[in-house]
């Protein structure tokens, strides 16, 4: 689908709307029919999109972050993704929606509907920015504009995009008014504005520390500046306010994305990684285990496969655990409360001032990941390769544990891992029968083809203000992927 254009996926009644929101898109519709659409909607739907977009559990950077991998068509998971494979449909949908819900509600004057607006467009640009790197992004979507009016959009660099991206989230903070509800079109977090100025602030703490070895001045000022006011910058401080959208088990239409019935099983094709299993083993951590993963039907047992592996038999393997991940009502995790003690216990290693110690930060996120589930670490922070006094590299303790508790989150387990190195086999090793022997690991999704023809000077342009990259995909990662 061509981004430059004005085609946008919407139907005016709310039913239809979020009945149809895989289909929006595939739709297109003139650009004048769209200013009758109430903006709210247009965030309704905007928000579905961006949950189901982001945030699935079963995707190739789920396999690529080695939590679940495919036991039968493992070419993806080989690396044979290329840019036939990838698209910015994206433009044409929810971020199109958001541009015009924001200018919408600046219009009407609703600076909770606007917060909103920016709070998602800038998820949704970071994990794109943090997909592909260069993007467009300043000039995207400027088709329509009566000034300025742009077709072919040039490609800014990830520098500049998390640059604006603070500053977006940093208005988006500060105009929220918590006194206000956005009301049922919120279906994240039901209108509650004070959960929104908290995932604001805590994906704000997420970009600053994804920078943080390319920008560590930029990334330090900020994390300290957040932590230093809890009053202006208000973050995820516990499980119960972690940025989850909960869904509804007895509506067909909120019921959850993930949900899998229990009698297809067997035929799932998407298994629990052998890593995965002799990372919570080793570490005897059985408690999570027994989330995470089933017992293969077969034998009872915990089994795995390596990534790329081929030819194995699903009732011998153990798949995804399927009462928190797969049911009716499984929540999706857009940000979690351990992801943000994990941040706080790398910028305290770091050195820098955030109101707690680096084994402090660490432990409490542990506890945390477990009370998520409803479990007790127990003696858990003792174990041998997970005690933070045990002479192991406290680096390295910090990724892994994050890696673990970011669980099944593809998008930010992957991220991490490409940032971080942490754990070493998953940001080292190859797939099973690898499709490009020698390359190492992915560390990239491949721009559209499509680019290439429908944006070629810009595109051009932005494969040059990246070199290094080889296959589309390896050696040469994204901005702030310097391990």
């Amino acid at each position: 689908m061509n981004i430059y254009k004005t085609p946008i996926a919407l139907l005016i009644f709310i039913g239809t709307v979020l009945g149809c929101t895989d289909d929006f898109e595939e739709m297109n519709t003139s650009p004048n029919d769209l200013t009758s659409v109430p903006y709210v909607t247009l965030i309704t739907n905007a928000e579905i999109s961006i949950l189901k977009t982001y945030n699935p559990i079963l995707n190739f950077e789920v396999s690529w972050a080695r939590y679940n991998v495919r036991d039968v068509y493992v070419d993806n998971d080989r690396y044979s993704i290329n840019g036939s494979g990838t698209n910015f449909n994206v433009y044409s949908g929810h971020l199109k929606n958001l541009n015009l819900a924001l200018d919408l509600a600046e219009e009407a004057g609703d600076a909770n509907a606007i917060a909103v607006s920016k709070i998602l467009r800038s998820y949704a640009y970071q994990n794109l920015t943090d997909w592909y790197g260069d993007i467009p992004y300043s000039e995207a979507l400027s088709a329509d504009s009566d000034e300025n009016a742009t077709i072919y959009p040039k490609y800014d660099s990830q520098e500049f995009i998390y640059t604006d991206l603070i500053a977006q989230l940093k208005e988006a903070n500060s105009i929220i008014d918590v006194s206000q509800s956005l009301g049922s079109a919120d279906v994240i977090f039901e209108g509650d504005m004070m959960r929104w100025k908290r995932f604001a602030n805590s994906l704000l703490l997420r970009i600053y520390m994804r920078m943080s070895l390319v920008d560590a001045a930029t990334a330090k000022t900020g994390i300290e500046e957040i932590m230093a006011d809890p009053g202006k910058y208000p973050i995820i401080d516990s499980n119960d306010n972690a940025a989850f959208k909960y869904w509804i088990p007895e509506d067909a239409t909120y019921r959850s994305p993930y949900y899998m019935d229990p009698t297809q099983a067997a035929k799932q094709e998407n298994v629990t990684s052998a890593y995965m299993i002799d990372f919570l083993k080793n570490r005897n951590d059985l408690e999570r285990l027994a989330v995470y993963a089933e017992p293969a039907a077969s034998s009872g047992e915990y089994v795995g496969i390596p990534l790329g592996t081929l030819g194995e038999n699903t009732p011998d393997l153990s798949i995804m655990g399927v009462d928190e991940f797969r049911a009716l009502d499984s929540p999706t995790r857009v940000m979690r409360y351990s992801e943000v003690l994990f941040i706080i216990a790398e910028a305290a290693l770091n050195g820098w001032n955030v109101n707690m110690t680096a084994k402090e930060a660490y432990e409490a996120a542990i506890a945390a990941s477990f009370e998520e589930y409803g479990l007790d670490p127990g003696t858990y922070l003792t174990e041998p390769l997970v005690d933070f006094e045990s002479g192991r590299d406290q680096r390295e303790l910090i990724g892994e544990q994050k890696w673990c508790a970011l669980y099944p989150d593809g998008n930010q387990g992957w991220a991490e891992v490409r940032r971080t190195g942490y754990p070493v086999y998953v940001a080292t090793t190859e797939p099973v029968e690898t499709l490009y022997p020698g390359k190492g690991t992915i560390v990239r999704k491949p721009y559209p083809y499509s680019e290439a023809i429908s944006n070629p000077d810009n595109f051009s342009a932005a494969i040059s203000a990246q070199p290094g990259i080889v296959e589309e995909k390896f050696e040469a990662g994204v901005w702030w992927d310097v391990n």
